[in-house]
């Protein structure tokens, strides 16, 4: 899968050391969720988007999306994170010397996105347990 940190920064944040630092963050911690919220054929869970859904093959990339994002806003809920939303926090409004808060949570955000997204680009059928020929419609005749 992909990795722990990027190659390289977007140039919008690649400007300031502490953007930078941000994004590389957020990528790391997108990397993590991902890495461990991988769904099993067969299971059910629970998706904000379609309540409980049963993870087939034909579905398994959605609600492998869906698992990150929601344990990406709930981790957001507890420590060591409590440490991370601090210190984005204090950076304030911004001046020509310091980026303003929103700007070091929108690298970090998208760092996090990127992360995700690029994790879930690399897994195969076979990472997944997806056979060859395997899809939902197989199953409803069956």
């Amino acid at each position: 899968m992909s990795k722990c940190y990027p190659d390289t920064v977007p140039a919008e944040f690649a400007s300031s050391e502490t953007l930078a630092d941000a994004y590389r963050r957020g990528w790391n911690h997108g990397h993590g969720l991902a890495c461990h919220n991988v769904p099993t054929i067969g299971e059910t869970y629970w998706t904000d988007g379609e309540g409980r859904i049963k993870c087939e093959a034909d579905n398994i990339r959605d609600v492998h999306a869906s698992l990150c994002y929601a344990a990406e806003s709930n981790s957001r809920c507890y420590s060591p994170f409590e440490f991370t939303a601090a210190e984005f926090n204090e950076y304030g409004e911004g001046d020509d010397e310091t980026e303003a808060s929103e700007e070091v949570w929108a690298a970090f955000e998208a760092g996090t996105n990127d992360s995700i997204s690029a994790d879930l680009a690399e897994y195969t059928d076979e990472d997944y347990g997806v056979e060859a020929g395997e899809d939902e419609s197989e199953d409803e005749f069956a």
